[in-house]
């Protein structure tokens, strides 16, 4: 049974990490918490949803077309929301992507109603037996996903023109804009890779969950956390931060109670933020 809640715990923590690395991204470059993280998340399930209802498509051949579309989508949220955000007061940056994330949710109900959905006749089903050990195929897209998009993300930030631009970025906006980088650039594309990690996460998502329009709320509490257990900005830290608070949700739920891992989530997070409020990997 440890075995399985193990593997358990770090399937759930990809879902964290993923949301843990967007928040993270967009924090490092643009000092703003991106609280409608999970509402991308969310947004893009059911973009997969919609095209699979409309073709046929499995979600694995639905993912290409979810992530240039969240790609685009931040865009346009950083054009006509966020750029306008960064320019005025510091609260007003914090609370515009909370109040984004309430219109995505109640927006979403009103396109699709409240009803929970799910995508059917997957091609990829059924589990593999390890020994003691049950491991669902569904799932292990979500895993699988989850370690392309973060060696993708790694690579584009360290091996790109445009990745190096957005840490240099990130580290000093005033001197990066001396050299020649277009920092408004860098925020705008920083943006679009956050939606878009998130329209991969929702679309493999759908593998495996049930989902309605407040599925992103419900994960966000647990991605946040993870960011700040890994420290913000740093997205190897996120990544980590995921797979901890995956294993803690499973471990609390299953030897415990369901109704404890909110707490113990919270007593984590208090701990951080007293001893450690830099995060493992903060600098």
């Amino acid at each position: 049974m440890f075995l399985q809640v193990l593997y358990e715990g770090l399937t759930m923590g990809t879902i964290y990490a993923l949301l843990a690395m967007g928040i993270a991204l967009v924090w490092g470059v643009m000092n703003i918490l991106s609280f409608s993280q999970g509402e991308f998340m969310m947004v893009a399930m059911y973009i997969t949803f919609f095209i699979n209802l409309a073709t046929g498509w499995d979600p694995l051949a639905a993912m290409p077309i979810v992530i240039v579309v969240m790609f685009l989508f931040g865009i346009l949220i950083y054009r006509t929301i966020i750029a306008r955000a960064l320019k005025g007061p510091v609260l007003s940056q914090r609370l515009v992507t909370f109040a984004l994330g309430m219109v995505l949710t109640n927006g979403m109900i009103l396109i699709a109603g409240g009803q929970t959905k799910s995508v059917p006749d997957k091609l990829i089903s059924g589990t593999i037996s390890l020994g003691s050990v049950a491991i669902s195929k569904e799932k292990m897209v979500l895993v699988v996903t989850s370690i392309i998009v973060t060696l993708l993300l790694f690579w584009f930030m360290n091996r790109t023109k445009m990745g190096k631009a957005i840490r240099a970025t990130s580290q000093d906006k005033e001197a990066a804009g001396l050299v020649g980088i277009n920092t408004q650039t860098a925020y705008m594309i920083a943006f679009g890779i956050s939606a878009a990690i998130a329209g991969a996460g929702g679309c493999a998502m759908t593998y495996s969950y049930y989902f309605m329009p407040n599925i992103g709320t419900n994960f966000m509490i647990f991605g946040f956390i993870a960011v700040c257990l890994g420290g913000f900005g740093s997205i190897g830290g996120a990544f980590v931060g995921g797979m901890i608070m995956g294993i803690i949700d499973l471990f609390t739920g299953t030897y415990l109670s369901v109704s404890y891992k909110y707490m113990a989530v919270s007593v984590i997070f208090l701990l951080i933020v007293t001893f450690k409020p830099k995060g493992l990997f903060g600098r």
